[in-house]
């Protein structure tokens, strides 16, 4: 595949002296909408910078006005304060199942305050390692609780960037999720505050969520330029920890445009650099195994797999180990040793079951009757189906139908003995055409 080459800063300012009309003659201008906004963006510097006043010298006064020290410190205890009650809030709300939260923020309208909206923002992280589907909700009721701030209680830019912060993390809780329709409509929302933050390192934090959007909607060309762009900035700032993601972002690109070598080396990279945060590591060492696999050397894949798993254990990252496990499974399968996968997949699909991630379920079955009928255990089929379509009944999700329709198909070709290969393989190929949980990749994103 042939990644497109967007236009630098340097080949822009070209344009400047140019009729703004003119610009939209060439050719990719004409059709990119990052050129043209990067162009504009420096028309608009280059505009300020014509104004006297810019260089003007100006002279102030090192000594803090006592008003402003009154107000900074006022709002400090005010924060501190609505801080400590949210501590107390935050708890009591998340209590219980996710199911509860929202009729008992409704019984309790003194929990919609700035502070919670914090600490929920704080406990995303936790959820989307341990339960992604509790990350979605808590983000919802964030943002919920962010929208409803009063102006008259907060000034407007404060509510503007809290806003932005749980927009932020609801992007990334439901692209873990595989809701990229709604994923896209909260980063809309997002961009819609930025000339009130206007920010460059917030712009680039959303860049991150975004790439990671676009690389599973396939524009990896605007996707790969976004996430250089994002860690430019990033490396700018000396924010050491969202470059790395950054280039983590661009490995996946790499490695979904099928140039392995070249995604490898900056996993690799990552993995091993002691300065980058344990979870992303972990997360390196995961996609590293990835790579290799898809290089066919799957003695270092096997190797990788392994360290992602004790890694992921560790830091308790609990959804993303099962992952790795599952990764390991499949590479066991891929060299026949389906004795030994079959020795773990049962147990991978009912971490999954627990932590509501339906396709998968059904997508570890499936893996389960490829071994066992390489194995010509054939009547062992029937129930490593009958797990996955029992949770299918129970979850009454939009697509049931059709999963159960698929898993039956299987069930009954091995009951008659004439299930074949083939009918396996499409099998998982219609699973995975369906809305899934977490990425098989991972690019972690930092609070």
């Amino acid at each position: 595949m042939m990644i497109e080459q967007h236009y630098d800063e340097e080949v822009l300012a070209g344009f400047l002296g140019e009729p703004i009309d003119s610009a939209a003659r060439d050719k990719h201008l004409a059709g990119c909408s990052l050129c043209k906004r990067t162009l504009d963006s420096l028309r608009g510097t280059a505009t300020l910078l014509k104004h006297g006043d810019v260089w003007e010298p100006q002279s102030f006064s090192n000594t803090p006005r006592a008003e402003s020290l009154a107000f900074l410190r006022g709002v400090q205890k005010a924060m501190k304060n609505e801080d400590a009650a949210a501590d107390v809030y935050a708890k009591q709300f998340l209590a219980g199942s996710r199911d509860t939260w929202a009729p008992r923020l409704a019984q309790h309208p003194e929990w919609r305050t700035a502070g919670v909206v914090r600490k929920l923002i704080a406990a995303t992280d936790r959820a989307i390692d341990m339960m992604p589907a509790d990350a979605v909700e808590i983000t919802r009721l964030a943002v919920e609780i962010a929208d409803g701030l009063l102006i008259a209680e907060y000034p407007t830019t404060f509510v503007a960037r809290l806003r932005f912060a749980s927009l932020l993390e609801r992007a990334y809780a439901l692209t873990c999720t595989g809701a990229y329709t709604e994923a896209m409509a909260a980063l809309a929302a997002a961009d819609a505050l930025e000339p009130t933050i206007g920010s460059e390192f917030d712009r680039a934090r959303l860049d991150l969520v975004r790439v990671l959007v676009y690389q599973t909607l396939e524009r990896r060309d605007e996707a790969l330029f976004i996430a250089h762009d994002a860690g430019r900035v990033f490396e700018e700032y000396d924010d050491f920890g969202r470059h790395a993601a950054a280039r983590s972002a661009e490995a996946i690109i790499l490695y979904h445009a099928r140039r392995y070598q070249e995604a490898v080396a900056i996993h690799k990279a990552l993995a091993d650099d002691h300065r980058v945060d344990p979870r992303w590591r972990a997360s390196s060492l995961h996609n590293a195994a990835l790579c290799y696999r898809e290089l066919g050397q799957f003695d270092d894949s096997i190797q990788y797999t392994m360290r992602a798993i004790d890694a992921f254990d560790r830091q308790q990252m609990v959804s993303y180990r099962v992952k790795s496990r599952w990764s390991l499974a499949r590479l066991l399968a891929a060299q026949h040793r389906h004795v030994e996968a079959l020795k773990i997949l049962p147990e991978i699909q009912e971490e999954f079951h627990d932590l509501g991630m339906e396709i998968d379920v059904a997508l570890v079955a499936v893996d389960m009757a490829e071994s066992l009928l390489a194995l010509d255990r054939v009547a062992e089929i029937p129930d490593a189906c009958r797990v996955a379509m029992d949770y299918f009944h129970s979850a009454n999700l939009a697509f049931t139908e059709g999963a159960l329709t698929a898993l039956a198909t299987l069930r009954e070709a091995a009951a008659r003995s004439t299930l074949t290969l083939a009918e396996i393989r499409d099998s998982r190929a219609y699973f995975e055409c369906l809305p899934r949980g977490p990425h098989t990749m991972f690019a972690s994103l930092p609070s």
